[in-house]
């Protein structure tokens, strides 16, 4: 199993976190724009550092930064401003499902289906009743590799909500997502979850770099810029 880093969370004061969409659009003679879709959709991201970070977290940082050997190495990271739903910001302690039993986070089954307007709509099962998705809430997948270990889930994907909901009384939710989840990259036996939803990602070293390490051992700031990097 390839090595999988995870990115440290201290220091972070900006972020941006949006799928990069590949498409093409041309116009007509007739006024009428088209559009069409060139490839998946990939979620990207950038972060800014403080200016004055503490020197434990800039160590962390910097020996971060240098074990993705560029672009070379992924690693596992989320969207700050959603750890958890809207509605459950201090994570599930003590929730429990609809079914019995202690809710962690992990969905006991989920499927996708696309309607007739395109739209993506996952259906969650396992919840505890009357569970509420809100907007920009995230929906996680997670699998294993072949050849890894079991329960390694060394492959990602990542849908955010866009049309909030509350499920039902027996523990099933359904939403529309954005994007869709590529059913042709992941797998039917997926795990569906919803506590730190993360994407795997690499660097993009050219718009990513690190300021300079003063005096008193606290970098100057500094970016990191990634893209998904999506696989079976």
């Amino acid at each position: 199993m390839a090595l999988l880093l995870t990115m440290p969370v201290a220091g972070t004061t900006a972020q941006e976190f949006e799928p990069e969409r590949f498409d093409a659009m041309s116009g007509e003679r007739s006024g009428r724009v088209g559009g069409v879709t060139l490839g998946r959709p990939l979620w990207k991201a950038k972060w800014g550092f403080n200016a004055n970070l503490e020197p434990a977290a800039a160590e962390n940082l910097r020996a971060f930064f240098a074990r993705l050997r560029g672009g070379q190495r992924a690693f596992l990271t989320h969207d700050r401003s959603r750890a958890f739903p809207a509605a459950y910001p201090g994570g599930f302690g003590g929730m429990v499902k609809a079914g019995g039993g202690a809710f962690t986070g992990a969905c006991s089954g989920w499927s996708q289906a696309i309607d007739a307007n395109g739209d993506a709509a996952i259906t969650l099962s396992g919840l505890p009743a009357n569970f509420a998705l809100s907007l920009n809430d995230y929906i996680g997948l997670k699998w294993d590799a072949a050849g890894s270990s079991a329960g390694s889930y060394d492959r990602r994907a990542l849908a955010r909500v866009v049309v909030a909901t509350v499920g039902s009384g027996a523990g099933v939710a359904s939403a529309i997502v954005e994007p869709p989840i590529d059913t042709l990259v992941v797998p039917a036996g997926a795990v569906a979850y919803l506590d730190t939803p993360a994407c795997r990602m690499k660097l993009l070293s050219g718009e990513s770099s690190l300021g300079a390490l003063g005096t008193m051992m606290k970098i100057e700031g500094g970016t990191i810029s990634a893209i998904e990097d999506l696989r079976p």
